[in-house]
């Protein structure tokens, strides 16, 4: 279940801007709850993470079941990939609250961790845009036109520049 809650947030971080998206589909998606095909344990959510990346396109797109299967693959190795940074990163926001409860910080350390952090966040974020292009390039021209237009225009509606809000 863990690994599970795991695959839907490297979901998240892989996709990005699709929250809405995933709050119409998130019950059944590491919960536990919910029915399940008996034969293929995991399948409906294995079918949900795909409806997350892709949103409301996912039907349009029709993939077929091998792109289903590399596009989890790529997600996993990626989360197996990060799961590590998300430790260091953890480890580091733990430092920074210690430091910010000692009253008068040491601004070497402080700069120090605040380094640390944001090249932990930087390389979170190449694995993520990677990880985009690898689903990207599974799809065939005219899944790629789909999701473009969609995700185009999801972001000029939201006011979007890549996954940085204007406001």
């Amino acid at each position: 279940m863990k690994w599970l809650s795991s695959m839907l947030f490297l979901a998240i971080l892989t996709v990005g801007n699709i929250s809405s998206a995933i709050a119409q589909n998130t019950s059944g998606v590491g919960s536990g709850d919910g029915p399940q095909n008996k034969e293929t344990p995991g399948v409906e959510n294995f079918s949900s993470l795909i409806s997350g990346i892709f949103g409301p396109v996912t039907d349009k797109l029709n993939l077929t079941q091998e792109q289903q299967f590399q596009i989890i693959a790529i997600i996993i190795e990626t989360e197996v990939r990060t799961a590590p940074l998300f430790q260091t990163l953890a480890a580091a926001e733990q430092q920074l609250s210690e430091l910010s409860f000692s009253g008068f910080p040491d601004e070497n350390r402080l700069k120090e961790i605040s380094e640390r952090e944001a090249a932990i966040l930087g390389e979170m974020i190449q694995m993520k845009v990677r990880a985009k292009a690898n689903i990207f390039r599974l799809l065939t021209a005219e899944q790629q036109a789909i999701v473009i237009q969609q995700f185009r225009l999801k972001t000029q509606r939201e006011g979007r520049l890549g996954s940085i809000t204007i406001y």
